[in-house]
């Protein structure tokens, strides 16, 4: 019997004659589909019936399984993917960020930030009773006084959210409506920028952003669902059918629901249940996670959240300097200081809170960026694991910014997926150049996002975005992965750290579906999962890497359903 049409017979649970009774409703051909399969192998063509592939194989192959009302589908000859996957984002919360003022991470400094706001306060016209959120405001370098934010609106509240998510800013309005004054402590794992005097100066670092953030309205369900729904087509335009919300909780996971009850949630959804009492017991905190994972388990294959969330530190650069680090912070000048960031948890509670979670089989999804939280973070993984816990658990560690050489083979040793956000691994001259190198110092810096150290050590990689952070575009990501450099000409960062190609396609196919806990549905191309799949404009394999982020999807398919069809799309 043919190789095809026994797979048929195995997959149907019946003979070639049966099979051929019940005919795709789709079928693919005339493409270099990329299975993503545990060989890679790659064929000709593929046939799709109801929401799963029935088979793949030559065209001749396919075309013989069609009846008179399959859909043939002739692609040109492009490339074939399975649906990407995203395995870190945040869509639910940054969907909300559509409409607002956004400054797109841009190097403007004090003026610069406070000439951009002007404009969109000339442009909205806001109302004095109106928050103004200003959105994606860079960072680094960027100090900004009280009497600045006052002066820039004395009228209402005003809020900054920083691009890397990890710093706020708040003027007197603002602080007073979310009661933050001089008699404020500083939450766990969180800072408020005090002057001399002890007053707020209206920066607020990690967790004490979310004080702030708690005290603006929010907007009615369905117009923050539509928002999410307009983000996730934009999100099928770049061919992403899943994702791995890194942080929910009962609002966002609301939103996903609102969407799926209503028939229109178009995205694959797993949660991170957002860890935020970070000194509570062990105990308490399964307790939670569990009746979080129960209560949110909607559809297996759609809607889930039974992963949880832990922020092991912040970020590194200046004058943030949250992130935790084995040796302290270097000043501007290149000397020690005593700062070697915050430890938001101690080492026995973490190790405790890793453990029972992985005993009650969630997956651990760990925010680490400096080498001192991947250390404690591997640590706690290899308490759980010498407890007989949490292996193959998919447990994982994401950004990794800084890695100590020490700790590259644990990744493997351990089971913990190195979860890249590589978009960021780059010699950008204001997060890199300026706020993170010269308070490292050269050798520490031979260390920044080291994906290939962590790959020829043995790890799995899955690639996420961290959107809103950074774009969602994958392709971009995986540009930069490869190329590590903002763009042809430009200076890389460790170039000696790149990744080919196909391993990025790995982290965002089979790598990512694995670390999502749906490699049985999702993931690559192969009878039996799910249909989803995306068809390329150009072959990444044969361009050259510095094109890689004009690649266009023209069409996706989710559950063999189009769910985007660019205009270029003549098929």
């Amino acid at each position: 019997m043919p190789r095809l049409l026994l797979s048929l017979a195995l997959l149907l649970g019946s003979s070639p004659s049966r099979a051929a009774q019940a005919p795709p409703e789709l079928v693919i051909t005339n493409a270099r589909i990329h299975t993503q399969d545990a060989a890679h192998h790659i064929v000709g063509a593929l046939a799709v019936r109801g929401t799963t592939i029935l088979a793949t194989g030559s065209d001749a192959g396919m075309r013989a399984l069609a009846g008179p009302r399959t859909r043939i589908v002739d692609v040109g000859g492009r490339v074939v993917l399975p649906g990407l996957i995203d395995a870190h984002t945040h869509p639910a919360q940054s969907a909300q960020d559509l409409d607002k003022c956004n400054l797109h991470d841009g190097e403007l400094g004090a003026a610069g930030v406070k000439a951009a706001i002007a404009h969109c306060m000339q442009a909205r016209r806001i109302g004095s009773d109106e928050w103004l959120e200003v959105v994606q405001v860079n960072a680094s370098n960027l100090i900004l006084s009280r009497a600045d934010l006052d002066a820039i609106r004395s009228d209402g509240p005003l809020v900054l959210e920083s691009a890397d998510g990890h710093s706020g800013w708040g003027n007197s309005a603002a602080l007073a409506a979310a009661h933050i004054d001089r008699n404020s402590r500083d939450p766990q794992g969180g800072r408020i920028e005090r002057d001399r005097q002890g007053e707020p100066t209206g920066a607020l670092r990690d967790a004490a952003e979310e004080t702030l953030l708690a005290a603006i309205p929010e907007a009615p369900i369905a117009v923050q669902a539509e928002r999410l729904r307009r983000a996730f087509a934009l999100m099928s335009a770049i061919g992403l059918t899943s994702v791995q919300d890194a942080a929910v909780g009962d609002p966002e996971m609301s939103l996903y629901k609102y969407l799926y009850d209503r028939h229109r949630l178009r995205m694959r959804v797993r949660g991170c249940f957002h860890l935020t009492d970070l000194g509570a017991p062990a105990a308490k905190v399964v307790a939670a996670a569990t009746a979080f994972r129960d209560k949110w388990l909607l559809d297996p294959q759609w809607l889930r959240a039974d992963a949880v969330k832990i922020f092991a530190d912040g970020v590194i650069e200046y004058p943030t300097q949250t992130a935790a680090l084995l040796s302290p912070y270097l000043d501007a000048a290149g000397h020690r200081t005593s700062n070697t960031g915050p430890s938001y948890f101690q080492q026995d509670a973490l190790d405790r809170i890793v453990a029972a979670i992985d005993a009650a089989g969630m997956s651990v999804h760990v925010h680490a960026i400096g080498d001192r939280a991947v250390r404690q973070s591997l640590d706690a993984f290899a308490y759980a694991r010498a407890r007989g816990v949490g292996s193959h658990n998919r447990d994982q560690i994401a950004h990794l910014e800084l890695v100590d050489p020490a700790d590259f083979a644990r990744f493997k040793a351990l089971d913990v997926i190195a979860n890249f956000q590589l978009q960021w691994a780059t010699f950008d001259a204001a997060y890199i150049g300026t706020a993170t190198l010269p308070y490292l110092g050269a050798e520490r810096s031979r260390y920044l996002y080291p994906a290939r150290s962590l790959l020829e050590a043995g790890a799995l990689i899955a690639g996420g975005s961290d959107w809103g952070v950074s774009t969602f575009n994958p392709f971009e990501a995986m540009e930069h992965a490869v190329t590590r450099s903002l763009g042809r000409g430009a200076k890389p960062l460790l170039p000696e750290q790149s990744l080919p190609l196909p391993v990025m396609v790995d982290a965002y196919t089979r790598n990512a579906a694995y670390a999502l806990r749906q490699e049985q549905t999702t993931g690559s191309l192969e009878p039996g999962k799910r249909a989803d799949l995306i068809v390329l404009d150009r072959d990444i394999f044969a361009i050259d890497p510095f094109e890689l982020h004009a690649t266009r999807v023209l069409v996706t398919y989710l559950d063999g359903h189009e769910v985007h069809r660019d205009a270029a799309a003549q098929f």
